[in-house]
């Protein structure tokens, strides 16, 4: 009990028994000159104070008759429920000056909150029509890809990230529009072609039936990369040919890279996996800076959406309570 007292102890009972004190004394005021107005009117008419005076004698019975008698607790009373009934007007009317003063600055504070929003909308829409501006740069490149790379209508490119334990799509191009559209943005890090490529730096698929013989396909792709077979019937390019090398910088990886085919013949043309791979050593800077600005702009979009900061008025309110308490 003892360590809460001192210069070094936690105690703030006193510094809590001030502030009701201080919060309570007009109140307190009020009330005792209410009593002393009752106790002395209830004994004022048949106080004799003239007979009381006539009979003391000495400093301290004097004393006495003159602070306590009827008269001096009217007197007394009056004075504190007087400056009790003063002071809580006094104090009533400045707490209505400060909720006035606050209500203006609410007021402003709202017109600021409208204008920050504004401002965080349009900074969104900005960070999103970066990304946008990046994918399609990137797509431009896989597009010179496909044509440096010698691919057709039946081949497609893409690039993917590692985030939050999953990939994430980057972008990817065909010559055929419908492999190129974007179905799904998020892929599961465990499965399928890109896990092998993240986990080995390089994957090479050249035994998958074609999917000609759709029951050999999906049996095929279900046992090795444990597909179910309805993801597999949801695939727009069921392709059969995959080249996956994983996207390296600093030693660490960051992404993947795929290409695939539907065509069965897609790895007999002269040294096929020795120039995907080569294409993608000369151009590994390049790809992983893609991949590094990707990473970095979808991060801000995604800290952007979830940012929740507390409301003006919240922090308004806190500070006038810390000022007055």
């Amino acid at each position: 009990m003892l360590e809460y007292f001192g210069f070094s102890g936690r105690s703030v009972f006193f510094r809590s028994v001030g502030v009701v004190i201080d919060k309570g004394f007009f109140i307190a005021c009020a009330a005792a000159g209410t009593v002393l107005l009752t106790l002395g009117s209830a004994y004022a008419g048949t106080f004799d104070f003239q007979a009381k005076w006539n009979g003391v004698s000495g400093f301290l019975a004097a004393t006495k008759v003159l602070l306590i008698n009827p008269i001096t607790a009217l007197a007394l009373g009056g004075l504190l429920f007087l400056l009790g009934a003063v002071g809580t007007y006094l104090d009533q009317r400045r707490q209505q000056v400060r909720m006035g003063e606050l209500d203006e600055e609410l007021e402003r504070l709202d017109d600021v909150k409208a204008s920050l929003d504004a401002t965080q909308e349009e900074l969104q829409e900005h960070k999103s029509r970066i990304l946008q501006l990046h994918t399609e740069l990137v797509q431009t490149w896989l597009k010179g890809a496909c044509k440096a790379l010698d691919l057709d209508s039946t081949d497609r490119i893409t690039i993917y990230y590692e985030h939050d334990e999953a990939f994430i799509l980057l972008a990817r191009y065909s010559k055929n529009p419908d492999y190129s559209k974007v179905h799904r943005q998020k892929f599961p890090l465990d499965k399928g072609v890109i896990n092998q490529a993240w986990q080995h730096e390089s994957y090479v698929e050249q035994n998958c039936p074609s999917s000609d013989d759709y029951e050999k396909y999906v049996e095929y792709l279900c046992e090795t990369y444990g597909y179910e077979a309805d993801e597999i019937n949801r695939l727009t390019m069921k392709s059969c040919r995959y080249f996956a090398k994983a996207i390296v910088e600093a030693d660490v990886h960051i992404g993947v890279i795929v290409f695939e085919s539907t065509r069965a013949d897609f790895f007999e043309a002269d040294d096929r996996v020795g120039s995907l791979g080569k294409y993608c050593d000369n151009y590994q800077s390049q790809i992983s800076k893609f991949v590094r600005d990707g990473i970095g702009f979808d991060k801000e979009i995604r800290a952007a959406g979830s940012y929740h900061r507390k409301s003006p008025e919240e922090d308004v309110l806190q500070i006038l309570a810390e000022k007055h308490e």
